[in-house]
C-alpha cells in the first residue's frame, strides 16, 4: 500500500525550490492510497491539467504548469519510497537461508499467499512511475510551454526519483533553445531564443543530479550526452564568466587608476625627490607588485589538482581551458570513479568495451584517465 511520508528526505530533494502553489486540489495528496485510487487520483489531477494545457489554445499561465509539476513530483516521491521499501524487504522466499532450505530433496518452499498481492503492487507502481513520465515529457515539450528554471529543476526531479533520466539531455537542449511564446498573442507567435545568454545555461547543481541519476542506469551515452549537454554548452561557459570571473576583470581593469590616484597622494608625503617622479616611481613599484602577485594566484588556481581523483588535464591544455571546464573535468571525474573499482589499489585493472569508449572519449576532450604519475606508489 502506497503511503505519504512527509517527512521523509529524498536525496534529490535537497537541491529543490520551493515553488508556491494555491492550488487546493493539492491537499488531496495525503495516504495511505492503494494502487488503484492512486491511479484515479493521477488521472482525475494531473492528466486533466496536462490535457488542459496541451489544448489551450494560447499561452498557459506559468502558475499551472508549476502546479503539475508539483503534484507529480510529490507523486514520483512516494512511488519511489514505496519501490525503495519493495525492494528492502526480499521476503522470506528470497533470503539466503531460505533458498539454501528449498534444496534439501528437492522440496521447494510454500508459496508466500502476498506474492500476487505484491506483484500486482509492483506493476501498478511501474505503470504509475510511466505514465507519470510521459505526462511530465508532454507538458514539458508543449510548443506554448516556456521552460523556466523552476520547471526544468521540477521536471529533472521528477525523471531522477521515477528512474527515468533518458530525456534530460533533450530537454537541457530545449532550455536554451526551445522557441520563446510570445504571451497574450493570438494565433501564438514565437520569438527564436539566443542559446549563448549567460541565463540559459543548465545550473551544476541540476547537472549534477542528471548525471548521478544516468549513473545509476548504468548508461554510459546517457552520460556523455548530459555532460554534453550541460556543462559543456556556451551558455554555462559564458554565465561562469560573469559569475566568478567579471569581478576579478573589473577590478584589475579599475587597478591602474586606483593606484596611480594612490601614488599621487603618498608622493606629497616626501621632500626627496620631484613629486611627478615619486608618483611615477611609486605607481611603477605597486603595479608590479599587484601584476606578479594576481599572476602567481591566477597560476596556483588554474593548475590545483587536489580536487581531481582519476580524470586529470593533458600536458599542455591552456590555463584559461582548465579553469573554464574544470566543472567538465569534475563531472567526467564522477562518471570514471563510478565506472572503475572503488579500491584505489585495483586502479588501472579495468577493462571493457565500456571503460575503453570512456577512455577514447575522455582522451578526445584534452584530458589523460589514471595519469601514470600521480596514482598511488607513482610518485
Amino acid at each position: 500500500m502506497l503511503t505519504v511520508r512527509p517527512q521523509a528526505e529524498h536525496p534529490v530533494r535537497s537541491e529543490s525550490t520551493n515553488i508556491a502553489s494555491n492550488d487546493n486540489s493539492q491537499e488531496h495528496i495525503s495516504g495511505p492510497f492503494t494502487g488503484a485510487e492512486l491511479s484515479v487520483f493521477l488521472n482525475t489531477e494531473i492528466l486533466s491539467k496536462a490535457r488542459a494545457v496541451q489544448q489551450s489554445l494560447s499561452v498557459p499561465d506559468a502558475a499551472l504548469v508549476e502546479q503539475i509539476f508539483q503534484a507529480c513530483e510529490k507523486l514520483a516521491l512516494m512511488v519511489a519510497e514505496e519501490i525503495q521499501s519493495s525492494t528492502k524487504d526480499p521476503g522470506p522466499e528470497h533470503t539466503p537461508a531460505a533458498k539454501l532450505l528449498s534444496l534439501e530433496e528437492g522440496k521447494d518452499l510454500p508459496k508466500c499467499p502476498g506474492r500476487k498481492n505484491a506483484q500486482s503492487m509492483g506493476s501498478t507502481r511501474n505503470a504509475i512511475a510511466r505514465l507519470l513520465s510521459s505526462t511530465a515529457y508532454r507538458v514539458v515539450t508543449d510548443p506554448k510551454v516556456y521552460i523556466t528554471s523552476q520547471i526544468l529543476s521540477s521536471y529533472v526531479r521528477v525523471q531522477t526519483l521515477l528512474g527515468c533520466p533518458r530525456t534530460l539531455p533533450e530537454i537541457f537542449k530545449l532550455y536554451a533553445r526551445k522557441p520563446v511564446p510570445k504571451p497574450k498573442s493570438s494565433p501564438i507567435r514565437y520569438s527564436a531564443p539566443y542559446p549563448y545568454k549567460p541565463s540559459a545555461h543548465i545550473p551544476l547543481e541540476i547537472a549534477k543530479v542528471a548525471l548521478t541519476a544516468a549513473i545509476r542506469t548504468k548508461n554510459l551515452p546517457l552520460c556523455f550526452d548530459i555532460i554534453d549537454r550541460s556543462v559543456c554548452a556556451p551558455a554555462y561557459r559564458v554565465s561562469k564568466f560573469f559569475r566568478k570571473a567579471f569581478a576579478p576583470f573589473a577590478a584589475a581593469a579599475l587597478a591602474p587608476f586606483a593606484i596611480y590616484k594612490l601614488a599621487s597622494e603618498l608622493s606629497s608625503y616626501q621632500s626627496t625627490m620631484d613629486s611627478a617622479m615619486a608618483t611615477r616611481l611609486l605607481f611603477a613599484g605597486t603595479m608590479a607588485y599587484v601584476g606578479f602577485t594576481a599572476t602567481i594566484g591566477a597560476v596556483a588556481v588554474t593548475t590545483a589538482n587536489d580536487q581531481m581523483d582519476r580524470v586529470t588535464w593533458a600536458t599542455g591544455t591552456p590555463l584559461r581551458d582548465r579553469w573554464t571546464r574544470e566543472d567538465e573535468r569534475l563531472l567526467i571525474d564522477r562518471v570514471a570513479g563510478a565506472w572503475g573499482f572503488q579500491q584505489s589499489w585495483r586502479r588501472g585493472e579495468e577493462e571493457g568495451q565500456d571503460w575503453e569508449a570512456l577512455r577514447e572519449w575522455i582522451g578526445m576532450r584534452g584530458m589523460v584517465l589514471d595519469k601514470t604519475e600521480l596514482m598511488d606508489g607513482m610518485e
